[in-house]
């Protein structure tokens, strides 16, 4: 076994999940208790914790746990050469397929795999094939958990019953159905009303802001807010249902939920209580929001005014006096908070043209200023780099975080022995020894991963990159700023005075990952 791998074995990740987080729940902090007490008795070393919380390792099948990824890159990558899980559930439901794929990838590094709680080591051949055996025996009581949760819910929803949580605002549970709520059912009509008689979103939540109407949570209104409350077939007394994608994901479309054995809707409103609002208003509502909105090729509503493929600056501007975004608003950009009737004591604002050729070139104007060795550079190239090749980035910035870690243990050492003088030498020599060896191997793993090929050449190159400029539609220009730009805050500006951009904006430029290495700069 060489040094790198000496080196390696002395270290282990642990991985927490739970499926649902609750406030007051202790299930991650036990979790990581008992793997830690078991890399003590070990006598490893516990690097790092990676955590997933409110994450199904059932439903997962889009790779949305981002704390499984970074375990499983810190093995790969060779960081540590242990990943810790309390319970094999906790990494996934799936079965075999996907539990094999994981078992692969740390095996192939010469990694393991411990369960505590099942007391499996997958560096035993033995251990892993109960490892095998126990994955497809979760992944089976997953699924008949999920049968009969469905089932359950098939059923109380045939009856009318309202399983799906806090009701809607304007109403409330009564004897497991809903009813009109005398407190906040009447502002749900007037809301309706004045959409009906022809006012905008943006225009309701300033009504309800100014008269102190607090929202369902208990916070200011929004045009989100209100759309979606709107859009809940609850209103019409009918069941919802959310759908879903194939892989389980909820698409945020919901629609009246119908009964199989009947091909009906259900009403879920309590005996003698009528419905908030008619279905022939909840069809009016849903043409008025057709009208004010299209249809994106993913089919999602956006509205007509504020696409995020119309404009420019979507997404990048951020108003100075509150720190909100600013959306566009006539032939301007406009503090959102002003727009929905929402508090701000200077809100910025600036002339949409005028905004997006400053940006422009301020951004061409920093590319052009670049030197070797400028942070800019190293982020620019990364953030390239994570469009190419995700998985590689992740492995690198495993191997970059844990590089930093050592050193400055390393730093934190060399104090105690020569500035506060609080170890011996006979201690401090093996220590300082061992931190040394585990750097050299980091930056060892880190000069052998090799980096995504990325190309760079418009970025160091005026001309190429005023002619990728001129060829981009909006959407790919957009993303060429957000390379090198985090955000834009706009500040005020005075009424009649000419617009200056150094007086207006302060750019928030891009940073290097913490601890990279240069990678193609």
């Amino acid at each position: 076994m060489g040094d790198s791998a000496m080196t390696r074995n002395e270290y282990a990740d642990l991985y927490l999940r739970v499926s649902i987080d609750r406030a007051g729940q202790t299930a991650i902090e036990r979790q990581e208790a008992d793997c830690r007490s078991w890399a003590g008795e070990q006598q490893l070393k516990v690097r790092q914790v990676h955590v997933d919380r409110g994450r199904s390792a059932y439903l997962d099948a889009a790779g949305r746990r981002q704390g499984l990824r970074q375990a499983l890159a810190a093995v790969s990558s060779g960081v540590v050469g242990t990943l810790v899980v309390w319970k094999l559930d906790r990494l996934s439901r799936q079965g075999i397929g996907q539990v094999g794929e994981f078992l692969q990838t740390i095996g192939a590094v010469g990694g393991r795999l411990i369960s505590v709680h099942d007391g499996l080591d997958t560096s035993e051949q033995s251990d892993r094939r109960l490892v095998e055996m126990l994955a497809e025996r979760a992944r089976s009581e997953s699924e008949n958990l999920s049968l009969r949760v469905r089932s359950a819910k098939r059923y109380l929803r045939s009856k009318g019953q309202w399983i799906g949580g806090a009701p809607p605002y304007g109403l409330v549970v009564q004897d497991g159905r809903l009813a009109v709520d005398p407190a906040t059912g009447p502002v749900v009509r007037q809301i309706v009303d004045r959409i009906l008689g022809g006012a905008s979103l943006a225009e309701v939540a300033r009504w309800l802001n100014d008269g102190g109407v607090p929202s369902p949570r208990g916070h200011r209104w929004g045009v989100g807010s209100i759309a979606q409350l709107l859009r809940s077939p609850a209103l019409a007394g009918l069941l919802p249902e959310t759908l879903k994608h194939a892989d389980g994901r909820y698409r945020g479309i919901v629609r009246p939920w119908t009964d199989p054995a009947t091909g009906q809707p259900v009403s879920v409103m309590a005996p003698g209580q009528q419905p908030l609002i008619s279905p022939v208003e909840q069809r009016q509502l849903a043409a008025a929001f057709a009208e004010r909105t299209r249809l994106s090729k993913y089919g999602v509503r956006r509205g007509r005014r504020s696409p995020d493929s119309e404009y420019l600056l979507t997404g990048l501007l951020r108003c100075a006096g509150c720190a909100e975004r600013m959306s566009k608003q006539g032939n301007s950009y406009r503090c959102q908070s002003v727009r929905v009737g929402h508090r701000c004591t200077a809100p910025g604002g600036a002339y949409q043209p005028a905004l997006d050729a400053a940006v422009a070139q301020l951004w061409m104007d920093r590319l052009d200023a670049l030197k070797d060795g400028d942070p800019l550079r190293q982020a620019v190239v990364e953030r390239l780099a994570a469009e190419v090749d995700p998985e590689t980035v992740l492995r690198r910035a495993s191997i970059q975080a844990a590089l930093v870690d050592e050193q400055t243990a390393r730093t934190v050492l060399d104090q105690d022995y020569y500035l506060r003088r609080i170890l011996d030498r006979d201690r401090y020599l093996p220590l300082h020894e061992a931190l040394t060896r585990r750097i050299c191997d980091l930056e060892s793993s880190l000069a052998s991963l090799p980096a995504p090929v990325v190309d760079t050449g418009w970025l160091y190159s005026p001309v190429l990159r005023a002619e990728k400029w001129s060829e981009a539609t909006v959407h790919e220009r957009r993303r060429l700023l957000k390379l090198a730009i985090d955000e834009v805050a706009v500040s005020r500006g005075r009424r009649g005075a000419r617009f200056v951009p150094n007086d207006r904006l302060v750019i928030s430029w891009a940073e290097p990952l913490d601890g990279s290495a240069t990678m193609g700069a």
